[in-house]
């Protein structure tokens, strides 16, 4: 019965990590998609919003959606957290949990008893870059401090400094490169970390990757720049940034087009942006 037992706790944890690992190279894969591009309405000289077509109006519906979505105020319970308490035995599962929640207690007993700072989950993650991944800078420090291993790469080959630069830290990016954190890293896309920052929009992480260094016009497996990418997604104050530092506005992807060739109608921003840099030559 008891082998019956950890048998079925082993299934429930794979089973876990499946969809865990799912959710992550799916939300990976989705970072160069226009899904993140914000919802625009076409309005008329007073700000009105024209609705012309049937997109218009479903547009219209969704912006309302949206707004309604950032106004709903989520009551919590007003009772005391219990207070946390330690197990005796931490496994490896037990550990990438706490290093995704921020339970330093936990990392502290599976540190303490010899378990492995660098190990690896089923995506090849450690435990540094998923604490990377959300944020936690304390969690972060911890780990460096125990040897945790900056230059690991996972299944997509990112590094810590890929997944700090998803989860949106400037003092956990601080924390990395201060370790040595390889700035010129590339993952399967051969995407950057200042690729990265670009497309999730984490303006202060891109700022500082270039401040220390990253080559702003360098190109991912399908040819696009930094630049690329913030002007697909409509991103003028990284466009801004991103020319600042000598971004380059003629560079090609490899189906041929400039930044300024992802520019959609809508985006006068960013169009204005490049196009006053194309005349500045």
């Amino acid at each position: 019965c008891e082998l019956i037992f950890f048998t079925y706790i082993n299934l429930k944890k794979k089973k876990g990590n499946q969809v865990e690992d799912g959710c992550y190279e799916s939300s990976v894969s989705k970072e160069k998609q226009d899904s993140d591009r914000p919802i625009r309405l076409k309005t008329d000289k007073c700000g009105r919003p024209l609705l012309e077509t049937p997109a218009d109006l479903q547009n219209l519906m969704a912006l309302r959606k949206t707004k309604r979505e950032r106004k709903r105020v989520v009551r919590t319970d007003k009772k005391a957290p219990p207070p946390p308490s330690t197990p005796y035995y931490v496994d490896e599962e037990d550990f990438f949990k706490a290093c995704d929640e921020q339970q330093m207690l936990v990392i502290d007993r599976y540190l303490s008893i010899g378990g492995d700072v660098n190990a690896l989950d089923t995506f090849e993650r450690t435990g540094l870059q998923r604490a990377c991944s959300k944020g936690h800078t304390e969690v972060v420090s911890k780990l460096l401090e125990a040897g945790a291993n900056v230059h690991n790469r996972d299944k997509l080959w990112s590094t810590c400094l890929h997944t700090a630069c998803r989860g949106g830290s400037l003092s956990v990016l601080k924390l990395l490169l201060n370790h040595g954190a390889d700035i010129t890293a590339t993952d399967k896309l051969d995407s950057t970390p200042l690729h990265v920052s670009v497309r999730v929009g984490h303006y202060e992480l891109a700022e500082h990757l270039i401040q220390c260094g990253a080559e702003v016009n360098t190109q991912d497996k399908e040819g696009d720049t930094p630049l690329h990418d913030a002007a697909r997604l409509n991103k003028h104050k990284v466009i801004q940034l991103l020319l600042q530092h000598g971004a380059n506005t003629d560079t090609k992807n490899q189906d041929g087009l400039c930044p300024l060739d992802g520019v959609l109608e809508w985006q006068n921003e960013a169009k204005t942006l490049l196009t006053e840099q194309n005349d500045r030559k």
